[in-house]
């Protein structure tokens, strides 16, 4: 007998607008207020409602890595879901539907159960949109999830609506509650260990915490248009945004948005926009501009799949070179890209230090898969951080006898920068080439001058940057290279390649621009390197190669709009050590 599993990987399948994503982050919360961990990734398509969405959330007693391909058990709200997803159950998994549809595929094998979905939510919720309800309830009960913290997942839910609301989605809840009964029998038990966590978990997404990161770094002036997958940012920081103390824009198109913040940049504020490719690259020229004016400005450009309008909904790695080479000309702009949600809030904190310190633009380049897939983690630790506003001018060092040199050439390209009102701060700031007093200039010496100038802060920058290090064992018969968030189904493939035998450690890139010291010399010392991107023509290890030399052979590309799974990561790479 199976008494209880170390994690449970559920997928909840349903038409868009029945409350396939309100099923899963209730769930989510109840299974929080347990003390487990969860990861949940959400698989939508471009419509408002109608069509088939998956939510998959993965259930467990330790901190997850990401969400996996193989499902325990799978919530069937339509008939499309036993049509596209029954292959994706595990062999001991079980399948929960509708008792009105039949179950046509022959070549199913696991266990399956029909609930009255409709009549249990007519019955005590009086509509059939209470159905995901009941189907929360039997999940619930099967993975033993005590009835009491679903109950208050729901209230918390559902606090803006009328208690006989709430109270039906409750009836409704408990009438699924039951059916589970049903279902855990003896030879097939899906219940947890229940675990007390000693702190309350937070849960959020990547955006959440890209939104809470900015907030930290004392960001004051934020501006953006809606655009899938960063929207949920701007929505944050909106509803936080009094708070804060903090002015946000919602405004009419990408290049109004990038202009006003890179305008409240020099005017002393710390500033951030958000936006995705197609939003980023209308943003390029503004982009130069505070390359040109050394204005610190954060950008944070989500990823979904292009080119175009492409998948809007979905998940990808194909705006890296977008992002390197964003903006006419030279000029230093620092790309950054985390891999967790944890780094997340450490960098975009950065980020915005970096901006201030090193007066240019900083964009933070992450992909619809972080930002808007929901974990539950520890709050991040703050205690280290520290706001550095770079080297900025102050009343009492400028000389009002003499012409500020804004742009003085110094050792390290940083100059004293001074905000709007200060006596004796006044200068030129133009988009044309320009001396150290800011008035345009086309003197041969002087454009090559402030050319050197300014990208002498990268060199500066790449002094200071932390040098990278492989995670996991040193001499693994495999590293897995990745950039942004394929680092955590990476993480797990190490896990199931160790479980059949194969030793691999990870090198993870998160600053990109300019790129990590150490990274040819460990790829150098590494016995079979293996590529891993979201896109189709390898742009980090183009980037590799480019700075480096050095060329990854072995690589593992997806461009198919849909995350890393970690068993197809392990699997690939068990075919390519397998091959002649």
């Amino acid at each position: 007998m199976i008494k209880s599993r170390p994690a449970f990987n559920l997928l909840i399948g349903g038409r868009a607008g029945e409350g396939v994503d309100v099923t899963g982050q209730i769930l989510a919360s109840a299974v929080s207020s347990a003390g487990w961990f969860f990861h949940i990734n959400n698989e939508i398509q471009n419509v408002i409602q109608g069509y088939h969405n998956t939510l998959q959330i993965l259930i467990s007693l330790e901190p997850l890595f990401s969400h996996s391909s193989r499902f325990s058990a799978i919530l069937a709200m339509d008939e499309d879901t036993l049509a596209q997803d029954l292959q994706t159950l595990e062999p001991d998994g079980c399948l929960i539907y509708d008792e009105i549809w039949t179950l046509n595929d022959e070549s199913f094998k696991g266990c399956a159960y029909p609930v009255p979905f409709n009549d249990l939510a007519m019955a005590t919720g009086g509509t059939k949109l209470m159905r995901n309800m009941v189907g929360l309830g039997v999940i619930a009960g099967m993975i033993g999830l005590d009835e009491d913290n679903v109950v208050k997942a729901i209230n918390n839910r559902f606090s803006k609506k009328s208690d006989d609301v709430i109270e039906k989605n409750i009836l409704a809840m408990r009438a699924g509650y039951e059916q589970a009964k049903k279902i855990a029998t003896d030879q097939r038990d899906f219940k947890i260990v229940p675990q007390t966590h000693t702190e309350p978990l937070l849960i959020t997404s990547g955006n959440m915490l890209a939104a809470m990161a900015a907030i930290k770094a004392g960001c004051r002036f934020f501006s953006a248009y809606p655009m899938t997958p960063s929207t949920s940012i701007l929505h944050f920081l909106a509803k936080h945004a009094a708070e804060y103390k903090m002015s946000v824009h919602h405004v009419e198109d990408e290049l109004s948005a990038v202009n006003m913040a890179i305008g409240a940049g020099f005017a002393g504020a710390r500033s951030m926009v958000a936006t995705s490719g197609g939003g980023y690259a209308l943003m390029t020229e503004a982009i130069s501009l505070a390359g040109m004016l050394e204005v610190p400005v954060v950008i944070i450009e989500v990823q979904r799949p292009g080119p175009s309008t492409g998948l809007p909904t979905r998940t990808g790695q194909g705006d890296l070179r977008q992002v390197l080479h964003a903006g006419q000309g030279d000029f230093p702009h620092i790309v950054l890209s985390p891999g967790t949600h944890e780094e997340v809030f450490g960098l975009v904190f950065e980020a915005f230090n970096m901006a201030e310190k090193y007066q240019c633009p900083v964009t933070v380049l992450m992909e619809k898969y972080l930002a808007e897939s929901f974990v539950n983690l520890p709050r991040p630790d703050t205690r280290g951080l520290s706001v550095d506003r770079g080297l900025l001018a102050t009343n009492d060092n400028l000389d009002i006898g003499e012409v500020y040199q804004r742009y003085k050439i110094s050792a390290d390209g940083i100059s004293p920068r001074s905000i709007p009102g200060m006596v004796g701060g006044s200068h030129t700031a133009s988009s044309y080439e320009h001396g150290e007093d800011g008035y345009f200039t086309e003197d041969p010496a002087y454009v090559s001058k402030m050319n050197e100038k300014r990208m002498c802060k990268m060199e500066t920058l790449s002094k200071t940057l932390p040098a990278i290090a492989l995670e996991g064992v040193p001499d693994a018969e495999v590293t897995l290279v990745c950039w942004g968030s394929t680092l955590g189904p990476a993480r797990q493939a190490t896990v199931l390649l160790k479980n059949d035998g194969v030793t691999a450690n990870i090198l993870h890139i998160k600053y990109l621009r300019p790129l990590q010291p150490m990274v040819h010399e460990l790829l150098s010392k590494s016995k079979r390197p293996i590529l891993i991107e979201g896109n189709i023509s390898a742009q980090l290890g183009g980037l590799i190669r480019e700075q480096t030399g050095y060329e990854i052979v072995d690589k593992i590309l997806d461009y198919s709009g849909r995350p890393f799974a970690p068993e197809r990561i392990a699997e690939r790479i068990k075919r390519i050590l397998t091959a002649i």
